[in-house]
């Protein structure tokens, strides 16, 4: 922005005796206001094309359409978690203050794990359905995540997995 304004101003227009950068600068004016008035609300948005008939929303976990297109996104900021449904998710995890990177099939929406290196909660960056229709869940069901890292687990009192 600031360099629009330099090149548009009065000492850079005049140093050009063919009108070159004249143009340039209108150019680049006209472009900025075209870009600063689109509008990025989901109501401008048209659906994008249909997904394969296994694929599973992100946010929703229902057939049918993509996360961008999804009946049930909020606002972004809206919750701490990329999932806000009750289901247990697959979520991956990155600590901020360590970079520390790991992923658990024992993830719920707006809820963390403390990660075992800096003892801080860590929020999910990313959330799926725990079992993919393509069979590429990796997870193993029968281990026991350790609950004393589990915001889940200490907000319920018992074992998350309970639940279901």
């Amino acid at each position: 922005f600031f360099l629009l304004q330099a090149l548009s101003s009065s000492l850079y227009k005049s140093a050009s005796p063919y009108g070159s950068l004249n143009n340039i600068v209108d150019g680049l004016s006209s472009l900025t206001e075209h870009f600063s008035d689109l509008s990025l609300s989901s109501e401008a948005r048209k659906p994008s094309k249909r997904p394969p008939p296994n694929y599973l929303c992100h946010l929703c976990f229902n057939k049918g359409h993509y996360i961008k297109d999804c009946p049930q996104a909020r606002p972004k900021g809206e919750g701490l978690t990329p999932y806000q449904g009750k289901k247990r998710c697959f979520g991956e995890y990155k600590c901020p203050k360590c970079k520390r990177k790991w992923m658990s099939g024992n993830s719920w929406a707006n809820m963390g794990q403390e990660c075992i290196k800096c003892h801080i909660n860590v929020y999910p960056h990313k959330q799926r359905p725990l079992e993919k229709p393509d069979g590429l869940d990796v997870s193993d069901q029968s281990k026991e995540h350790p609950q004393h890292l589990c915001e889940k687990c200490k907000v319920l009192g018992y074992y998350c997995r309970r639940v279901q």
